[in-house]
């Protein structure tokens, strides 16, 4: 495999094509015996696999080159890697894995520095890189247990006394902050959509889920909590700093919506001013109830400086940019979904069978390194094994010789997977679409795109983040009422309806364009106001107001689920067209549709927060007559 890899490295066109970085974890598998019969040999029990990608830092190529059972990445054991590596030709600027790799970061000593010295060229650095990934879940799991202090003056270069003993100059973020704000924002019709107590209380497996993670610590939350609550200015700032943070180490494209999406050095000053305001940020904060620094505040550290360093070194190389999600671990998170994924009902393989299905994956369509050496004769190149370093035989990509994953397939079940969605036509828009509508968060949109990207499609899954935080300056209690008749919603369902009347504005835009437009005429739309990037449509002043009417219609329609009617959406737009016969049925066909999968989403989860009560219940139960 690694003679693939050097002819690989004659076709490069570039230089810089040959940076790579190397990313490594382990999975567990199951501890059985086992015969692999097409090799004649027993596979005794093994608790997990480790298994090493090489990943291009300029150019779309991975490829794993080692695996290995029970065997934990050593410095031996890396610097054979490394020299491997570097003998086909490539360099290695980078090394990523999680901060359970206790034995390495110690033998290292990467916690008092965040480099070592290539051990082919004593004049390169290798950069270490922990997972960024991992470090948000380490932070949020951290901020929720504990609550960490923040100085009132959070980015001041320095450490006040410990707040543990002298809280006077500091402010608590803790789970309450965030629960504070759910409970504010408690209406059906919500200021922060995604947003539920489950990510407040997330636990087990749940906490292994980036996208909940990055959902508490998004733009959303933070406007949303600065805007309910003013004295809350510090603690969401400091969530608008670590969204920013994320967002600008998780770029994976050169131009996203979002600057600082972006590949890194596209919007340098914006983005280098992001990383450095989350480094003051992290030195000035202290965790309650703890008087030293923790691990993953230290691995937080050492990925910033690193970054920085790499940056400034490939810049120099004549890079223009860099796409900083080629160092975390989403490729190996994705093989190894992929191996469990093909077990079917037996997601947790024994060694034979991770060595099965790690063929099934690489030796499927899209050969990846191969079609770039098609002319040379692969079936000369019979080393399965490379001699390194101590005379230890290593297995490049196991004993069955298996080819390489292609770059689709292991960015198939990338948590973080930038969004990439169709427009979504009137004509065409189902009740999944419109599910899709209504639970989005906007993404920043460049001035210049602004005519040529759908605002409203989104995934469920899509992160919200934004580049720099903005002051707010509205104040809650000037919200806009009817005069006519008492609203019958809250301030927060008010701005939630806004947003909804902003997307029907904006859908039939060319047929109606007095429903609304992008510029905002008056103050009932605050909250599209501050999630707004330039591209979202207030509702006009009529229409915002008879929009309040059509839900009210719709509460006493619906009741507090739904109506078993036949066709419900169908039966309460006539409904509708017969009380405000002036408005055209388009229109109010689109609301209800709207309206009618909102109150399904609502309604499925507290059905899911209902479960899961009686579930743990039931756990206490089990548990107390045990």
């Amino acid at each position: 495999m690694l003679q693939l890899l050097k002819q690989k490295s004659l076709f490069f066109e570039k230089e810089s094509d040959r940076n790579v970085s190397l990313i490594f974890d382990e999975m567990d598998i199951k501890r059985s015996y086992s015969y692999d019969s097409r090799n004649k040999i027993v596979l005794f029990p093994s608790k997990h696999v480790q298994v090493v990608i090489l990943r291009g830092i300029s150019c779309s190529y991975k490829q794993p080159i080692y695996w290995d059972f029970d065997k934990s990445m050593t410095k031996q054991r890396l610097f054979s890697i490394i020299k491997e590596v570097e003998s086909c030709g490539l360099r290695v600027r980078g090394i990523v894995c999680d901060l359970g790799n206790h034995g390495l970061i110690s033998e290292l000593k990467l916690f008092k520095q965040y480099s070592f010295s290539n051990p082919v060229d004593s004049k390169r650095n290798v950069y270490f890189f922990p997972d960024a990934v991992h470090l948000i879940r380490l932070l949020r799991n951290h901020v929720l247990d504990k609550g960490v202090f923040l100085p009132k003056d959070s980015y001041n270069s320095h450490r006040r006394s410990n707040p543990n003993n002298d809280p006077s100059d500091y402010v608590l973020l803790s789970k309450d902050d965030f629960k504070q704000v759910l409970n504010k924002d408690a209406s059906e019709l919500k200021m922060v959509h995604k947003v539920t107590n489950f990510h407040l209380e997330v636990s087990g497996q749940s906490r292994q889920r980036t996208k909940y993670a990055v959902q508490l610590f998004s733009h959303s939350v933070a406007k949303c909590m600065e805007h309910l609550f003013k004295e809350k200015k510090v603690q969401a700032e400091a969530l608008q700093t670590i969204d920013s943070w994320f967002d600008v180490m998780n770029s994976r494209r050169k131009f996203a919506k979002k600057k600082v999406a972006c590949a890194l050095g596209i919007h340098e000053g914006l983005q280098m001013e992001c990383l450095r305001k989350m480094e003051r940020l992290v030195n000035n904060w202290i965790f309650k109830d703890t008087n030293r620094e923790l691990p993953f505040e230290k691995g937080l550290k050492m990925s910033l400086k690193s970054t920085f360093a790499l940056y400034d070194e490939l810049k120099l190389e004549g890079m223009d940019y860099l796409l900083t999600s080629k160092l975390n671990q989403d490729c190996v998170e994705s093989l190894f979904f992929q191996i469990r994924f093909i077990g079917g009902s037996n997601p947790k393989p024994d060694s034979f069978d991770c060595l099965n299905r790690l063929r099934v994956l690489v030796t499927s369509k899209n050969p990846g390194l191969l079609d770039l050496i098609d002319e040379y004769d692969v079936d000369q190149i019979d080393e399965h094994q490379v001699n390194l370093t101590g005379g230890q035989k290593v297995d490049i990509i196991g004993e069955h010789q298996l080819d390489t994953i292609g770059e689709h397939q292991l960015d198939t079940i990338d948590e973080h997977q930038a969004v990439q969605t169709d427009e979504l036509q009137m004509e065409h828009t189902d009740e999944q679409q419109v599910d899709h509508i209504v639970a989005h968060h906007v993404d920043q949109i460049e001035e210049n795109q602004v005519e040529k990207i759908d605002i409203y499609q989104v995934d469920q899954d899509e992160i919200v983040s934004q580049t720099i935080f903005e002051d707010n300056d509205f104040e809650v209690d000037n919200c806009c009422i009817d005069t006519d008749e008492a609203s019958h919603l809250s301030y927060s369902g008010e701005q939630g309806l806004s947003y909804v009347c902003g997307f029907i504005a904006r859908k039939l835009n060319k047929k109606f364009p007095f429903l609304g437009s992008q510029e905002m005429t008056d103050s009932s739309s605050k909250w599209v106001a501050v999630l707004s990037y330039g591209g979202l449509y207030y509702p006009s002043a009529e229409f915002f107001q008879v929009c309040k009417k059509f839900d009210k219609e719709f509460l006493q329609f619906h009741g507090e689920t739904l109506s078993n009617c036949y066709d419900p959406i169908g039966t309460f737009s006539k409904k509708l067209s017969c009380v405000f016969p002036s408005w055209d049925k388009e229109i109010i066909y689109l609301f209800s549709k709207t309206r009618f999968f909102i109150r399904l989403k609502h309604l499925n989860k507290e059905l899911n927060v209902t479960a899961t009560s009686n579930e743990s219940r039931s756990k206490k139960q089990i548990a107390n007559h045990l």
